[in-house]
C-alpha cells in the first residue's frame, strides 16, 4: 500500500490504494495501446524520461505493485512526482466516478474523516497523499537557487536534503547544485560554527514560543522585559555549549556614540574570543530602523545576526506582509551606492513558523557575507481575546 500523509486506518488506506490502482491500470493500458513514451511524458520530467525511459516504466510498475501489497510504502521523490502528475492526468482525461463507500465504524481518526469525505475526489488526493510538494519543478527550482546562496543552511530551515531530489533536476541545474555544494564544503570552517548557529536560532525560537503562549501577559511586557526574559530562558542551554549571552552590550555604531545591542553572544574557542551573533528586539513599527541598527552594531567578523519583531498592535498577517515588503526593498545608501541589500532571495523556514533568513554582503570585504534571521512574536490576537471574553 502507498502510505498517505497523516494518521489513517488500514481499511481507508486500502480504499485509497484501490482507487489509485484503477488510475494506474488505465494509464498503463493507454501506454500499451498507443505510444508508450508520449504517455510517460505526462507524468515524468521530460529531461529524465529522455535518458531513463526504462526506469520510468519500472517506476509505474512499482507504484502498481505498491497499491496491491500489504506493506506501507513511503515514496521516493521520483515516485511522488509520477504519482502527483498521474493524478493530474486522470483529472484531465477521465470522467469516471469512483464509488468507494466508507462505513462509520471504519472512521477512527480525524484524518480518516477527512479522507473518507474525499475518498472519491481525486483532486483532493493531491493534498493528503504527500507531506509536501517539494518534488515539483517550481519548488525544486527555487530550492536550487536558495542553495546556491545559503548552502547547507536551507536543510535546517526546510527539513529537506536536496541530495534526495537530484534525480529530478535537469543536467545543468544538477551541475550548478554540485558546484555550489563543493564550494560550500571547501569554504566551510569548523562544523562548530554551523552547530552554534543552529543552537542559538532554535533556542531563541523556542524562547519566543514559550512567551507567546501567554498573550495577555505579553501585552503588558515591555521590549526590555521581553529581551531580559529571552536571555534568561536561553542562557543555561547556551552556557552548557560554551556560548555566553549578554544584554545591552556596547558595540558598533549608534547615532551619537557607541551603540548598545540588545543581545550579544560570544564564545572562546581554544582560548580565542569569537563573536557568534548580535540581535535586536523592537516593537512593531520600528522594523526598518531595527535592521539598520542591527547592521550598525555588527562587524564583518560577526557570524550572523537576528531581529525580533515584537507585535502588540496589528494583525499578525499585516506585520508578516510588511516585514517581507521592507526586506525586499531594504538597503543602506552610502555616497550614492546601495549596501546591505538582500542577496539570493528571502528564505522562509518550514520548520520554524514565520522565521525568515536573509543574506547580505559585507561592504568592507566584497564576496563575504553575513546572515540575518528574522523572528516575530505576536500578542495581538483580537478575535481570540473577544471570543474568550464572550465566553465568560
Amino acid at each position: 500500500m502507498i502510505n498517505v500523509y497523516g494518521e489513517v486506518s488500514k481499511s481507508i488506506l486500502n480504499k485509497v490504494n484501490e482507487n489509485i490502482y484503477l488510475i494506474l491500470e488505465l494509464f498503463t493500458e493507454s501506454c500499451k495501446a498507443m505510444d508508450f513514451e508520449t504517455f510517460l511524458a505526462e507524468i515524468f520530467p521530460k529531461h529524465y524520461l529522455r535518458k531513463n525511459i526504462n526506469r520510468c516504466i519500472e517506476t509505474v510498475e512499482e507504484l502498481m505493485e505498491y497499491t496491491t501489497d500489504t506493506y506501507k510504502h513511503d515514496l521516493t521523490p521520483l515516485q511522488e512526482y509520477a504519482l502527483f502528475h498521474l493524478l493530474e492526468w486522470w483529472i484531465d482525461v477521465s470522467d469516471f466516478e469512483f464509488d468507494q463507500a466508507v462505513g462509520e465504524k471504519e472512521i477512527i481518526t480525524d484524518d480518516d474523516k477527512y479522507i473518507s469525505d474525499n475518498i472519491n475526489n481525486v483532486e483532493e488526493y493531491k493534498s493528503f497523499m504527500f507531506s509536501d510538494w517539494d518534488f515539483l519543478d517550481e519548488f525544486l527550482a527555487s530550492y536550487v537557487e536558495a542553495y546556491k546562496s545559503y548552502g547547507p543552511m536551507i536543510k535546517e530551515l526546510y527539513d529537506n536534503d536536496l541530495d534526495d531530489y537530484v534525480e529530478l533536476l535537469p543536467d545543468d541545474k544538477k551541475k550548478e547544485y554540485y558546484m555550489a555544494k563543493g564550494r560550500f564544503e571547501l569554504l566551510s570552517k569548523e562544523d562548530e560554527n554551523f552547530n552554534n548557529e543552529q543552537l542559538v536560532i532554535k533556542q531563541i525560537y523556542n524562547a519566543l514560543k514559550a512567551r507567546e503562549k501567554y498573550p495577555k501577559r505579553l501585552q503588558d511586557t515591555s521590549e526590555t522585559e521581553l529581551s531580559d526574559d529571552i536571555a534568561d530562558i536561553v542562557r543555561e542551554n547556551l552556557h552548557s555549549n560554551n556560548l555566553i549571552i549578554t544584554r545591552e552590550m556596547p558595540n558598533g555604531f549608534a547615532k551619537k556614540c557607541i551603540g548598545e545591542c540588545d543581545f550579544y553572544i560570544y564564545t572562546y574557542i581554544d582560548g580565542v574570543y569569537k563573536i557568534i551573533s548580535i540581535g535586536e528586539n523592537k516593537e512593531w513599527g520600528k522594523y526598518e530602523k531595527q535592521l539598520k541598527q542591527l547592521i550598525g552594531y555588527m562587524t564583518n567578523d560577526v557570524q550572523f545576526g537576528f531581529t525580533i519583531l515584537f507585535n502588540k498592535s496589528v494583525q499578525p498577517n499585516t506585520a508578516l506582509a510588511k516585514r517581507i515588503e521592507i526586506l525586499k526593498d531594504f538597503s543602506v545608501e552610502v555616497n550614492g551606492e546601495k549596501c546591505f541589500g538582500v542577496v539570493g532571495g528571502i528564505l522562509e523556514s518550514k520548520v520554524m513558523n514565520n522565521v525568515l533568513l536573509t543574506k547580505h554582503e559585507n561592504p568592507e570585504k566584497k564576496g563575504s557575507y553575513f546572515r540575518i534571521y528574522h523572528f516575530i512574536i505576536n500578542s495581538h490576537l483580537e478575535e481570540r481575546q473577544k471570543s474568550a471574553i464572550d465566553a465568560r
